[in-house]
């Protein structure tokens, strides 16, 4: 948030809940119920100034909160797989730039895009099934750039689009192994890295998918949303009944674009070295053949 608090989805609760980076109490929004600024199901969360953006898979909808006091501004959506319907949305992410937030259509399978000024639905991209392009269950997204990247909670992937909807990669795939998935479920852009949740344990991978780091959190029920701070630390949602608790994390190592620089020199001395050692073995060579044709022949 622009104080530097939190806002977490509190969705067995029916409410949200704001609380300092410390987890001191600061304030609560909503009511269970359908009506204007009340919650059902509420999953995604986004703020911008003094607004709230919450995303409702109870009610099928998004809500434009004011911050101050709860009350409605504007709302989107509604049950259904039309334009501009939307059936359990989950995660969501706001783009300043474009005024425009991006929602997770969970059981669609798609990602829908509306304007924040007026709450219309401006596109969609993605279709339900498995091949790449497609979505199974998108659970969040995260922007870099230019980039889009979705958890899928189906496919046990991350698939990585560009903003207008074009496909570009995938990440990952199900497994166990380091930069594999088992039913992912938040993602957050931390220090240039794509940080990832599963149900017991966070990873960290590079925009293109390389593993990072991976971190097993012992006693973990059931993980699930991530949010960065401006010090760049991850805070993750653990959703466990009886056990709901938000874990602070330092992602370690340098910044994205600090490594990525240091892996590019460190690529380029070894691609010097490997020259340099061709050369010196064709010298070898080459003195080798001199030495062969300068010696006496032997008469027979």
């Amino acid at each position: 948030m622009p104080d530097g608090n939190l806002c977490i989805s509190d969705s067995v609760n029916l409410r949200l809940q704001i609380v300092t980076p410390d987890g001191e109490f600061v304030q609560s929004i909503g009511s269970p119920g359908t009506g204007p600024g009340q919650l059902r199901g509420n999953s995604g969360v986004a703020c911008e100034g003094g607004l709230l953006f919450v995303v409702e898979g109870g009610n099928h909808r998004v809500q434009k909160l004011a911050l101050s006091d709860g009350s409605l501004l504007a709302k989107a959506g509604s049950h259904g797989s039309k334009k501009g319907e939307m059936w359990c949305p989950q995660g969501c992410a706001f783009v300043k730039a474009q005024n425009t937030l991006f929602v997770a259509d969970h059981i669609n399978g798609r990602i829908v895009v509306f304007d924040t000024n007026t709450m219309e639905h401006i596109r969609s991209f993605g279709s339900r099934g498995t091949e790449p392009g497609c979505l199974e269950y998108p659970c969040d997204m995260a922007l870099k750039g230019e980039e889009v990247f979705v958890t899928e909670f189906g496919n046990h992937r991350v698939s990585v689009f560009t903003k207008r909807g074009v496909f570009v990669r995938i990440l990952g795939g199900e497994g166990k192994a380091p930069g594999q998935f088992f039913e992912p479920r938040g993602v957050a852009i931390v220090k240039g890295w794509v940080v990832v949740t599963e149900a017991r344990r966070v990873q960290v991978l590079s925009p293109e998918g390389e593993s990072r780091q991976v971190l097993e959190i012992p006693g973990a029920g059931s993980l699930w949303g991530v949010c960065k701070d401006e010090l760049g630390r991850a805070y993750v949602t653990d959703v466990r009944a009886g056990h709901a608790k938000v874990y602070v994390l330092n992602v370690s190592g340098q910044s994205y674009e600090e490594g990525q620089s240091a892996s590019v020199q460190a690529n380029a001395a070894a691609q010097k070295a490997a020259e340099a050692a061709a050369k010196l073995q064709e010298w070898k060579e080459s003195k080798m053949l001199k030495a062969a044709s300068a010696e006496p022949s032997i008469p027979s």
